[in-house]
């Protein structure tokens, strides 16, 4: 009976998991939840020897083995990906992202056997502490990453009363670039398929632009065939928690009740405006528009960087904890 109990406890992390996820799917700390869960199971299938000769625990087992070797592809898959963006996009900060953590990880790994057998025992102190917070870090990112794409797929087929487009600037002060029609046409699919009774543009005036997003938004819809009688515009917005703050009381002040909403955006950018929802008490889910292939990692790593962000005080203690202590045993050691 004593080897059940690691299949009881996975099984019972599993239940709990899944009844955090279906009751409250805007949560990031489900996907903590789920990789526990996960975890826990592989390692009770494992004690009872059910994946001793099993595909799934070959596969575990050789990208354990490969894993440094498979950092290192993606740490170049990056720099590329980078170089890519930055040619068809803008040159900043936002959109150098995803070079800019190619060459991190290009330097970590490769700098690692040189810096553990070569260098003082202060670099290795330093090391360490480098390579834990990256591991750290790269856990939260592969949740985030995991949780991102399972998301959309929970709430696939809610209800949705309302469809709220978000904003993301115009072109040349007034026209609607690609970007935002993509949003914008799945914002008009996802209004059909869900039956809604309105459809919602976000989206202030900015300081380079001539007209609100959002008035730019409605006349995109209206002549690709929304209904104008659906159509509403919320214009005050500068930012995605102002979109949904106000778009929130644009719905309250519809004179006939309005039930849950949808909020559409690109598929990058879906799970934090579901989070963001949440926050503000705003009864939607999200959905999202396609995106440019070459845009996408430097995109989601924007949104990861964002994410933690919003609890850095947390992060920064967890990091202080996980990747403190070794290091400095190592320094008062000697090892």
């Amino acid at each position: 009976m004593i080897v059940l109990v690691p299949l009881v406890v996975a099984v019972l992390a599993g239940l709990v998991a899944l009844r955090r996820t279906r009751q409250e799917p805007r949560r990031l700390s489900n996907a903590y939840w789920l990789l526990a869960a996960l975890m826990l199971l592989i390692n009770a299938l494992g004690s009872l020897g059910l994946l001793e000769y099993s595909p799934l625990f070959l596969v575990i087992g050789l990208l354990a083995l490969l894993s440094p070797l498979l950092v290192l592809v993606l740490g170049v898959f990056l720099i590329l990906n980078g170089v890519v963006t930055l040619r068809r996009e803008r040159v900043s900060l936002a959109n150098s992202l995803s070079l800019l953590a190619g060459l991190v990880i290009i330097v970590v790994v490769v700098g690692t056997l040189p810096a553990v057998f070569l260098g003082p025992l202060w670099l290795r102190a330093v090391w360490l502490a480098l390579i834990l917070a990256a591991g750290y870090l790269g856990f939260q990112f592969v949740a985030f990453l995991g949780y991102a794409a399972l998301y959309p797929r929970l709430v696939r087929d809610h209800r949705a009363d309302w469809v709220m487009v978000l904003g993301s600037g115009l072109r040349a002060g007034r026209e609607v670039p690609p970007l935002l029609a993509s949003r914008i046409r799945a914002g008009m699919a996802e209004f059909t398929r869900r039956g809604a009774r309105l459809l919602i543009m976000s989206g202030g005036k900015g300081e380079d632009e001539q007209v609100p997003e959002a008035e730019a938004m409605a006349g995109w819809a209206i002549d690709h065939g929304a209904d104008p009688a659906a159509v509403r515009r919320e214009i005050e917005s500068r930012n995605t928690e102002q979109n949904l703050r106000y778009s929130g009381a644009l719905v309250r002040a519809e004179p006939e009740p309005v039930g849950p909403g949808l909020i559409v955006t690109s598929n990058y950018h879906v799970l934090r405006a579901a989070i963001l929802a949440r926050k503000v008490g705003l009864d939607a889910q999200a959905a999202g528009a396609p995106t440019a292939g070459y845009y996408w990692p430097s995109a989601m790593i924007r949104e990861y960087v964002a994410i933690l962000s919003e609890h850095r005080v947390v992060h920064a203690v967890l990091l202080l904890v996980l990747a403190v202590p070794l290091p400095v045993l190592l320094l008062l050691t000697g090892w």
